[in-house]
């Protein structure tokens, strides 16, 4: 293994030494790098000697007795060194950095970022520059404090610049301030909007406008933050009347910003600045001033300067502005990530800083940094017991301690620095406290300024490998937006027509489908038909045997007088006296289901819909039986046809309709009137069922129309063609509903058919069902309850035959039917509904299927290209409207360009920081492996010149 040796030479009797040679080349690569000298201590050469510190420590890994490059001998004479290299590695040089691009920074050269303070905090403050805060949170200095705490004046200092101090010129908006080194002075002003100025028209703001949901009120967030370049500067005067017009710009929110610029803007140039700033729409504005001011000797620094907390506005109508203002410092207060600057006076009680409590408050106390202005006017004999107390952190405790400044009114920066330094450091002016002595490493904006630039760039490289993925993140969400937004096609017509022959040929098969599978929707309608056919009544009153009771057994409970009541003809009979009340019959016990309290129960078998009557079915609710509703879309027909008639209204109707001197003859009118009043209702199921067979044949057609015009959704194409879709389906809708109207009046206008095979079967199965059902009414009026009905369609051959005989057997004691001929006209009106149903319900299916379909199919692709424009002689024009955009889409993709232009920039500051920190490690490296060759050649030139040499180990 290759060692680092010295070998020393003896000569006569005694030994020289040999000295260390000076390291005159640490500069070398700083000076490389094109950096002003007074840059080296603190920037780079800093990562040269980390680098040459890690080299020698890998050297004493391997002979641990050497002591490192940097330590001095102690004997004298001069001393060389033969620092030999190492073997490769792995491949890897040793002092080589090792760079993977797709790992961590902290994998790589960011080992030493912290201490390229300059670069962090440089690629910090373009990030914030260009919002991405709104979506990525970045670390931050957030300078907040009272009206009239030393704010102004320390803003200034950490600014190194004579910013202006004129009376609300800085406290009316939110100030960002970037300050970085430069060999040249220049001052860019920009701004930032995230809110947009909407105050109510009708009455003033109220201080309950302002609230939790909505606390900078009439402002409201926008979608997007919007970036305004205002006016850069070269000229150090300018920046005070900039910086007010930029104010004024951001208060008048309602004006473009480019009338406010001076020297350039109409009002800027025709305005005094005095009336401008009184006359602005708002007051304050949450959006945001931002100043990047490059120059010699300023720190490397970003931060915000909050608008000074106040309690009472100069003006009643103002009161709303000091919850705003409080909330909007709340705001920066609770971003995780920020440093918070607190200023308080030194001439006031810090009990009475409504800020620092509202630092508290939020919980921020850790990243809280105090600093106790107007040190100057602290009390010579006043009690200073608080303000140490502070100092040493046993009150009002802040996570990043205190400092102290003193910037007195009337002096320059220059000044102002001195300042500090005779106060707090000479102490050679003033009478600074002697207590206040052990500070004077936190006294003075020099110290804070390095303080809070060295902490800002440590915070923002701990964050940086998040920051970095998260901005990825959303620059990558930002493209696949833009990717559903494509740019105008290059041809046109091409690719217009290709989508609407892709959709004609979709459309013809999706059509032909539709016919094929087109079956649930018919039979439910038919079967719609067929259940809401006539429910008749076949129980009556006069079923019931009769009993004479006398007037004194009566009782609440009679049925006798409801029967009294129900048919006035009938007489009260008196019971015979061996009937006691408790042997008498009940009525209620024959009613199969009727309660005590008059309620009937539906009988409904098997389709049947024949329903028990109560001797007052006029008077009685309705049945109280499970309700089976019809499918979707004919649920709310399901009532439908019951409750049609009793027997008895049938009889008083054929006998109104008897003509003069024609006895014992049903005249035609009866059969015609009940047909027609029991087929009327048809018309809403009709027009449910045309409806719904529109509305699935829409929905097939623009899924199809989606599919094929997928890549032009956002164009006026899709747009188009899906309303003369829905236009023409429209107009086949309207033409087959006025056909179907048609074949509806014809059901409703007689009483027609020639299938007189079909008739008389439905009307003869009508009238043996009708018979049954009758037969067991009767039944079970007189008693014995013969129990559960069964529908004849479920009896066997044997069971019908023997339920004939039976039910003969069963006449001879009930007699004949008094109701035999209503229920024949029963049975034909009920054969006559079934025949005409199933007829209708077929036509109107055949309307649809055979003809409306057929010609939605035939005429669909012709219809949409002639309402298109697109056969006409102006197709040309017609085509580059149609693949226009709406407003708000193309508003839509501006936005996402404008936001992926400012998340690549925030991305490639953030990898230009990654590469030059990986260059300047690796400078570093090939500086030390220079350095080190260079001494092994001194050293070995040396050791040629004598032998007899003894090897020390260095």
């Amino acid at each position: 293994m290759a060692t680092a040796t010295v070998r020393r030479h003896r000569r006569g009797n005694g030994s020289r030494p040999i000295k260390r040679d000076p390291d005159s080349s640490l500069t070398e690569p700083f000076e490389q790098e094109g950096h002003d000298e007074q840059d080296a201590p603190s920037t780079f050469n800093y990562d040269v000697i980390s680098t040459l510190n890690n080299t020698s420590r890998i050297s004493r890994q391997e002979r641990s007795d050497a002591p490192p490059p940097s330590e001095r001998s102690a004997e004298t004479g001069p001393l060389f060194r033969e620092v030999r290299s190492r073997p490769v590695v792995n491949d890897v040089p040793v002092g080589s950095p090792i760079s993977n691009h797709d790992d961590s920074f902290f994998h790589t050269s960011f080992q030493d970022i912290g201490k390229k303070l300059k670069a962090c905090n440089d690629t910090l403050g373009e990030l914030q520059q260009l919002g991405v805060s709104h979506d990525v949170q970045l670390p931050e200095l957030v300078l907040v404090g009272d009206q009239s705490a030393g704010k102004s004046s320390l803003m200034s200092g950490l600014a190194n610049l004579d910013l202006p101090r004129s009376e609300g010129t800085c406290t009316r908006c939110p100030l960002h301030i970037r300050v970085s080194r430069n060999s040249d002075w220049s001052c860019r002003v920009w701004l930032r909007k995230e809110y947009s100025f909407e105050p109510p028209a009708d009455r003033p703001i109220a201080e309950s406008d302002v609230t939790d949901a909505d606390p900078f009120y009439p402002w409201r967030k926008q979608a997007v933050t919007a970036v305004h370049e205002f006016k850069t500067m070269q000229d150090k005067s300018q920046i005070e009347d900039v910086l007010r017009w930029a104010q004024i710009a951001i208060l008048n929110d309602d004006k473009p910003h480019g009338l406010f610029i001076p020297g350039s803007g109409g009002i800027a140039i025709n305005t005094p600045i005095e009336e401008a700033a009184a006359g602005t729409v708002a007051k304050f504005s949450p959006n945001v001033v931002a100043l990047e001011i490059k120059g010699p000797d300023l720190p490397d620094l970003s931060f915000y300067d909050m608008p000074g907390i106040f309690q009472n506005p100069a003006d009643a109508k103002d009161d709303y502005l000091v919850n705003v203002v409080r909330n909007l410092s709340r705001a920066y207060i609770q971003h995780p990530s920020a440093i918070i600057i607190c200023s308080m006076p030194m001439n006031s009680d810090a009990e009475n800083s409504s800020t620092f409590g509202l630092t508290r408050r939020l919980g921020a106390t850790l990243r809280t940094i105090g600093v106790l202005t107007k040190a100057d006017l602290l009390p010579e004999a006043g009690n200073h017991d608080q303000w140490l107390s502070i100092m040493k952190g046993r009150t009002h405790h802040t996570g990043l301690g205190y400092f102290i400044t003193s910037r007195p009114q009337g002096k320059d920066l220059d000044d102002l620095k001195k300042w500090e330094e005779l106060i707090f450091e000479s102490r050679s002016i003033g009478n600074w406290p002697s207590g206040f002595h052990e500070f004077s490493d936190r006294c003075g904006v020099e110290k804070l300024k390095s303080f809070l630039s060295e902490r800002l760039g440590e915070e923002f490289v701990k964050s940086l490998p998040n920051i970095k993925h998260k901005v990825k993140s959303h620059l990558d969400k930002i493209k696949k937006a833009l990717a559903t937004l494509p740019e105008l096609p290059e041809n046109v017509e091409l690719e217009i027509q290709t989508g609407l022959m892709t959709f004609a040929d979709s459309a013809r098969f999706k059509l032909d489908d539709f016919m094929r599978h087109f079956n649930t929707l018919p039979r439910n309608f038919r079967n719609c038909l067929l259940d809401t056919k006539p429910k008749f009544t076949l129980k009556d009153q006069s079923d019931f045997p009769v009993y004479e009771i006398s007037d004194d057994e009566l009782d609440t409970a009679s049925i006798a007088t409801a029967t009294a009541t129900t048919t006035p003809t009938t007489k009260r009979r008196t019971a015979p006296a061996n009937i006691t009340p408790s042997k008498r019959p009940r009525l209620d016990n024959h009613l199969n289901g009727a309660s005590s309290n008059g309620h009937i129960k539906p009988e409904e078998q098997n389709g049947l819909a024949l329903r028990e009557s109560s001797a007052i079915p006029s008077r009685l609710p309705p049945p109280q039986a499970k309700k089976v509703l019809f499918p979707e879309p004919f649920a709310e027909f399901t009532t439908i046809g019951r409750g049609f008639r009793t027997l008895r209204q049938v009889r008083e109707e054929i006998e109104a309709k008897i003509r003069s001197g024609m006895p014992d003859r049903t005249s035609d009118e009866v059969y015609i009137d009940l047909v027609i009043e029991s087929v009327r209702p048809w018309k809403k199921p009709m027009d449910a069922f045309i409806k719904q067979a529109m509305r699935d044949l829409q929905t097939d057609l623009e899924s199809t129309l989606n599919k094929a015009l997928e890549g032009l959704k956002k164009r006026f194409i899709y747009q188009e063609a899906k309303r003369h879709l829905r236009k023409f389906l429209e107009e086949h809708r309207r033409q087959t509903e006025h056909d179907l109207v048609l074949l509806y009046n014809d059901e409703t206008q007689r009483l027609l058919t020639f299938n007189e095979t079909a008739f008389k079967q439905y009307r003869d199965e009508e009238h043996m069902e009708l018979t049954r059902f009758r037969h067991y009414m009767r039944l079970k009026a007189v008693g014995p309850d013969p129990g559960k009905y069964v529908p004849g369609d479920q009896l066997t051959e044997d069971k019908r035959v023997q339920d004939t005989k039976k039910r003969d057997a069963e006449m001879l004691r009930l007699g004949p039917d008094q109701f035999a001929r209503e229920i024949e006209v029963v049975a034909y009106v009920r054969g006559y509904y079934r025949l005409a149903a199933l007829r209708f319900a077929d036509t109107v299916s055949q309307r649809i299927i055979c003809r409306m379909i057929p010609a939605i199919r035939r005429e669909l692709p012709y219809y949409l290209s002639e309402k298109l424009g697109i056969r006409g002689p102006c197709a040309a024009s017609v085509y580059e409207r149609l693949m226009e955009e709406d407003e708000a889409t193309a508003a839509k993709r501006e936005t996402l360009k404008v936001e992926k232009e400012k998340f690549e920039k925030a991305l490639a500051s953030i990898e230009q920081l990654e590469t030059g920190a990986a260059t300047a490690a690796s400078m570093s490296s090939m500086a030390s492996v220079s350095m080190t060759q260079s001494s092994t050649q001194r050293i070995e030139s040396v050791m040629d010149l004598d032998g007899g040499v003894e090897e020390d180990e260095v």
